[in-house]
C-alpha cells in the first residue's frame, strides 16, 4: 500500500495543533518528504517512520518555515543510539541547496550532522524532472517566491504538491486534472483557491500551508456553482490518503 501524508500543514506561525511545511510520500516503503519545516521530524515519527528509515529529502525552496528540520533530522541520524542511520541520505533541491547543506555542515562541523557509515548526498536539481531509483517527478518553477512543485504519477493517477506559490497561470497547469493535490492555501485569498479549483479541475484538493482558517464547505459551495466537479478539503496534521 502506498500513502500520502501530510506531515505539516502550518506556517513560520508557532502552532499547537499544526507543524511546518512537510509531505510524507510512501511509495511501496520507498520513503520521499517533500519539505522539511519546524516540527516535521517529530511528526514523522508520529506517522511511524523513524528518520533512519527516509532516505530521500525534496526541498521546494529555501524559506526557513520549508527546511529548518533538516537540522535536527541530520543530527538525529548522526548522533541517534536507538535508531542510527547506516545509509545515505539523499536531499534533492533548487539550485542552492548545496551550498545549504556545506553551509550547515561548516557551521555545526561534520561530525554533528554526519558519520562516515554514510555520505549526505546533495542533487541539485536544474530540469522539470528528475529521478530517485526508479521513479520519476515532475520539478516545476512556480513564481515568485523560487518555489517548486512536485508531481508525480502512480498508479495511473496524478498527484501534484506545492510549497509556497501563488495564483497564476503556471500554478493552473501544474495542478490541471491532477487526482489530489496539496496546495498553498496561504498565499492565495478565498477566492484564488476557488478560481484554481475551478481553472485547474483537480479531482480532490486539499488545503495546506495555513495561515487562517479556511471554511472547506464555503469554498466547494462556491466552486461548484462556477463548475468544479471535484472536492476541496482543509489539510490536518497527520491527514493521510491512500494512493
Amino acid at each position: 500500500m502506498s500513502t500520502i501524508t501530510l506531515l505539516g500543514t502550518g506556517t513560520c506561525q508557532i502552532e499547537v495543533e499544526r507543524r511546518a511545511s512537510s509531505v510524507l510520500l510512501d511509495l511501496e516503503g520507498m520513503y520521499v518528504l517533500f519539505d522539511c519545516g519546524h516540527g516535521v521530524v517529530q511528526r514523522l515519527l508520529e506517522a511511524g517512520v523513524r528518520h533512519n528509515q527516509l532516505e530521500h529529502i525534496v526541498l521546494s525552496h529555501f524559506h526557513p518555515d520549508h527546511v529548518s528540520d533538516i537540522i535536527s533530522f541530520l543530527q538525529a541520524g548522526a548522533w541517534s543510539q536507538r535508531d542510527p542511520r547506516t545509509t545515505d541520505i539523499h536531499i534533492y533541491g533548487p539550485t542552492g541547496v548545496q551550498k545549504i547543506i556545506d553551509g550547515l555542515l561548516q557551521v555545526f562541523g561534520p561530525g554533528s550532522l554526519q558519520q562516515p557509515s554514510y555520505k549526505i548526498v546533495v542533487h541539485e536539481i536544474t530540469q522539470q524532472q528528475f529521478e530517485i531509483g526508479s521513479h520519476r517527478f515532475d520539478f516545476v518553477s512556480l513564481p515568485p517566491a523560487g518555489n517548486h512543485g512536485l508531481g508525480f504519477t502512480w498508479n495511473g493517477k496524478r498527484y501534484a504538491v506545492t510549497g509556497d506559490s501563488h495564483f497564476h497561470d503556471d500554478e493552473i497547469a501544474f495542478l490541471r486534472d491532477v487526482d489530489l493535490a496539496i496546495i498553498d492555501s496561504g498565499h492565495i485569498e478565498d477566492r484564488e483557491i476557488v478560481q484554481l479549483a475551478v481553472s485547474s479541475q483537480a479531482k480532490t484538493i486539499v488545503c495546506s500551508h495555513l495561515y487562517r482558517e479556511i471554511d472547506a464547505k464555503q469554498l466547494q459551495a462556491q466552486a461548484a456553482g462556477a463548475g468544479y466537479r471535484g472536492t476541496i478539503l482543509v489539510g490536518r496534521d497527520l491527514m493521510s490518503f491512500v494512493i
